[in-house]
């Protein structure tokens, strides 16, 4: 019997191919890189376990049920790796649930979520948030995406057509782990890209209002743009928020700025990525 589980924390998504690719992946790499855990599942949001339960008749345990479930099997040392951007709503939520737990346990560690504790300095960023934006950059770039110059590697020399502007997607939250997307605003006008943009569905911080953001993109005389997730999960905001059909999609109300010769929506969330996959793989091993 398994005394050793590491319970992979998600908020979870309707979107059975998101938990298979985005969520499932980050889960298979922890299995592989500790095969002496058993890896188990659970979901914060109890409206995405309800859907998902009728919906696709899968049953996704809530924190506290994967808690109790494990307790009842026996497993001794146990190990939470969130799978959640930041130290958020969702990631307090969870250790709050885990403190009516924890003493049950011989032993309890808690990893840290992909971005780490990315402090409350819009002018700092952590080494995990440089390894999270060059693994977007360099998806992004493999995929056929951004403009490059050979000499310099950057941006700046398209011109007309070729000039691409990557805008990223991020969730947003009231809570004050916000500020990450300022961070790492700051980070790519740091490290010389001034054709990377963010903003954020939710959240009331007109830094990274998406209207704003086309502004700028505008500004920066951008003739294509291309839209994907900061997301760990590409669900139901950029599946409906960014390249939806509705009136108010990221992807129209770009078209509707004008002066955008195309505009494309990359759909995959970062969860299936192999470089953000190993940042988990390396967090949980810190916790252990």
């Amino acid at each position: 019997m398994a005394e050793k589980e590491l319970l992979a924390v998600s908020f979870g998504t309707s979107f059975a191919e998101a938990r298979k690719t985005d969520i499932g992946g980050i889960e298979q790499a922890l299995a592989r890189a500790y095969p002496d855990y058993l890896v188990a599942r659970a979901f914060s949001s109890p409206r995405v376990i309800q859907h998902v339960r009728r919906k696709d008749g899968e049953q996704v345990d809530s924190v506290s049920q994967a808690l109790e479930r494990a307790l009842a099997a026996g497993i001794r040392q146990l190990v939470l790796q969130p799978t959640y951007l930041m130290h958020g709503i969702e990631y307090e939520l969870m250790t709050k649930t885990l403190r009516k737990y924890e003493d049950r346990f011989a032993s309890v560690a808690v990893a840290e979520p992909l971005l780490g504790d990315a402090g409350e300095d819009p002018n700092h960023y952590s080494e995990d948030m440089l390894e999270v934006a060059q693994a977007v950059l360099e998806d992004t770039e493999e995929m056929g995406g951004l403009c490059r110059d050979k000499r310099s590697g950057s941006n700046s020399a398209c011109t007309g057509r070729d000039r691409i502007a990557l805008v990223l997607m991020g969730h947003g939250t009231e809570h004050k782990a916000h500020l990450v997307y300022r961070q790492f605003q700051k980070l790519f006008q740091d490290e010389g890209r001034r054709d990377v943009f963010v903003a954020t569905v939710d959240g009331n911080d007109p830094e990274t209002d998406v209207r704003k953001v086309i502004a700028d993109v505008k500004r920066g005389e951008f003739t294509h743009a291309i839209l994907r997730p900061l997301m760990v999960v590409a669900g139901d905001h950029a599946n409906n928020d960014m390249a939806g059909d509705r009136e108010d999609s990221w992807k129209n109300l770009f078209a509707a700025a004008g002066g955008f010769e195309q505009i494309d929506c990359r759909m995959g969330g970062l969860g299936r990525l192999r470089k953000i996959q190993q940042i988990y793989v390396e967090h949980a091993g810190a916790a252990m």
